[in-house]
């Protein structure tokens, strides 16, 4: 009997597309925002498993997720101006690796401003100057949008892919 490698499952054809659709949105729904919290960062990953970002997965699911992600950062945001003391929450879109994204609840302020700084020789990002993914997926928010081309190099692995951040101006 042959064994089913990686390369075989992504020209597979992901079945029940609606179905775990329907079960991810619910999923996101249900994510509360933190009330208590000890260090200085707190993040989300996204409650599903790896299908997401599989080849033959519809562009529309891939829509409906990366939408209902932004409005779920939106309704975190709007929880976090009751608070006090310094909290930022960021939303993040990992492209192609839908599945890496996250959403970040920051709760110190030193932490937050350094978080963007990325060159060092592993990991470096990259501004990009022109281009929107919520434009591209025709999604609308009033979040500020910053996308970066993150770039990793370690010394038998390199990895490149698209992080697009979505926060309050």
């Amino acid at each position: 009997m042959r064994s089913m490698s990686l390369y075989d499952c992504s020209k597979k054809k992901v079945r029940g597309q609606k179905r775990k659709l329907n079960l991810l949105l619910r999923q996101i729904d249900s994510l509360q925002a933190p009330i208590e919290h000890d260090g200085i960062m707190e993040h989300f990953h996204v409650p599903s498993s790896q299908w997401l970002e599989m080849p033959k997965t519809s562009g529309k699911v891939k829509t409906a997720f990366c939408r209902k992600w932004i409005s779920k950062t939106e309704e975190f945001i709007c929880q976090n101006k009751e608070n006090e003391g310094f909290c930022k929450v960021v939303g993040v879109i990992s492209v192609p690796c839908l599945w890496d994204s996250q959403i970040i609840f920051f709760y110190d302020e030193a932490y937050y401003n350094s978080f963007w700084d990325r060159k060092g020789p592993d990991q470096t990002w990259t501004l990009i100057e022109n281009g929107s993914l919520a434009a591209d997926r025709g999604i609308k928010t009033e979040l500020t949008e910053t996308g970066y081309v993150e770039e990793i190099i370690d010394e038998d692995y390199s990895y490149r892919d698209l992080l697009w951040f979505y926060s309050e101006a």
